[in-house]
């Protein structure tokens, strides 16, 4: 069983939503959504349209279509890495059909739960962490510039949030021929492991420490969700910025 909470918010910065998010079948562009499941397969997702292209918000509402219709009870790595490309091509036909190359950019992170296994997907900077106790975990990993350079040593993890092109990514959904995600399984999914998905809006501004914090100060995941967003405008968020929280039920 799983409870689940999220919210889809342009910011305060912003004329325009690009963000999307999939989470427990319906697609959220704007708003919150809440609700708990008796299913033990449960799967969600964000998408972070690329705000330099002109058709993002498009390019992440169909991503996170597309992705529903993911038989995720069925669903392995293989099942996952096979859609993704399959959405990527389709954004590649649009934008050849209608000589639009380079306007249908969506970044993707989503996770699929089955039972006690868990398989972590993204493709950009969009970001999947679980908080296990008071202990938080980056499951995903960034495709960025600065993740480029902290994982060749040239950069410390420390300053990358702060690199002034910290916001460069490459990879994506929308732009290459591959879109090669990222795709990781994991086989310790607990009672009580709250995972929490997340588009840069959020990253972007708060610490793992801050998130972490608040997870675990709100019981309620709605409640926790406008917590995350209401800190992130404080901390300047220029962004759109969605969050999504899946928490595990159970005996712990």
């Amino acid at each position: 069983m799983f409870r689940y909470a999220g919210l889809v918010d342009i910011g305060v910065h912003e004329d325009h939503n690009d963000d999307r998010a999939l989470i427990d079948g319906r697609v959220l562009a704007d708003g919150k959504a809440e609700g708990s499941t008796d299913s033990s397969v449960f799967h969600a997702a964000v998408c972070d349209g690329v705000g330099g292209a002109k058709q993002g918000a498009r390019a992440a509402q169909l991503t996170a279509e597309k992705l529903g219709t993911l038989d995720a009870e069925n669903a392995g790595i293989p099942e996952i890495k096979n859609l993704i490309e399959k959405i990527n091509l389709e954004l590649l036909e649009i934008q050849n059909s209608e000589g639009t190359d380079g306007e249908l950019i969506t970044t993707v992170a989503g996770m699929v739960a089955n039972g006690d296994g868990l398989i972590v997907y993204n493709a950009g900077d969009s970001r999947v962490y679980r908080q296990r106790g008071r202990f938080i975990r980056l499951l995903s990993k960034d495709h960025s510039y600065v993740q480029l350079m902290v994982d060749m040593g040239k950069l410390d993890a420390g300053d990358a949030k702060f690199h002034p092109k910290r916001n460069i990514i490459n990879k994506c959904i929308g732009f290459e021929l591959k879109a090669a995600p990222r795709v990781v399984e994991f086989d310790d999914l607990l009672a009580g492991d709250v995972i929490m998905l997340c588009s840069d809006g959020i990253s972007d501004v708060l610490e793992d420490k801050e998130i972490s914090e608040m997870i675990s100060q709100h019981t309620d995941l709605a409640e926790c969700c406008g917590a995350l967003r209401d800190a992130a405008v404080s901390k300047g968020s220029f962004d759109n910025m969605t969050v999504l929280l899946v928490r595990k039920e159970g005996a712990e």
